[in-house]
């Protein structure tokens, strides 16, 4: 399997590009996942603390099967995962996440609503430090324009000091401060705002 390391982002984003296309200081951004399929990030703490990710710049095409592999760099760490927009057609299309391999133990999304169709944001958190997620569309004709996943290190500290280059979620997660002044939202509570000082 390749590895794509620290130098080399990738962006997850199933919806138009223009639509999306905002100010942000952030430079976490990266190509296309349906031009990444089957391969591996690995985040990095002090380079790549976390990404966001887009499946096609426009509508997505049909007969994908495609996954990414994210992986934390020690055993410890875990990912955070925050499904920010998604349009995926419900008549067979689906994300999937998974917690450490593709299992179906191991689903994090089980509610068919978080698989597909029109979603509120939503939250979710890696037991073990990889996630796979994996979407696949069908040949019906019915396509949507995707989605946008934001993924970073949860990194496992019982403080989170200025001084380590770390911010403290109201959640109590930890997260790299590299994402000053972004406005997505690395902490999956709403509390990026205040990333930004």
């Amino acid at each position: 399997m390749f590895v794509i390391q620290a130098t080399v982002f990738i962006n997850l984003v199933l919806l138009p590009f223009a639509s999306w296309a905002r100010g942000t200081g952030s430079i976490y951004s990266s190509p296309n996942m349906d031009k990444n399929c089957n391969k591996t990030i690995t985040l990095n703490g002090d380079k790549l603390p976390g990404t966001f990710f887009s499946l096609s710049s426009g509508n997505y095409e049909q007969n994908l099967n495609c996954s990414l592999t994210i992986k934390a760099p020690t055993q410890n760490q875990r990912i955070i995962l925050v499904i920010d927009k998604m349009d995926i057609s419900c008549d067979g299309d689906t994300i999937k996440i998974y917690d450490g391999k593709i299992d179906t133990t191991t689903i994090l999304n089980k509610n068919q609503s978080q698989q597909c169709g029109i979603t509120k944001p939503y939250f979710r958190t890696i037991n073990s430090n990889t996630a796979i997620i994996q979407f696949t569309s069908n040949a019906d004709g019915k396509v949507g324009s995707g989605f946008v996943i934001n993924v970073a290190i949860n990194f496992p500290v019982a403080t989170c000091s200025r001084n380590d280059n770390l911010y403290r979620c109201k959640n109590k997660y930890c997260i790299s401060n590299l994402f000053n002044c972004d406005d997505r939202n690395w902490c999956g509570d709403n509390t990026q705002s205040f990333v930004c000082r």
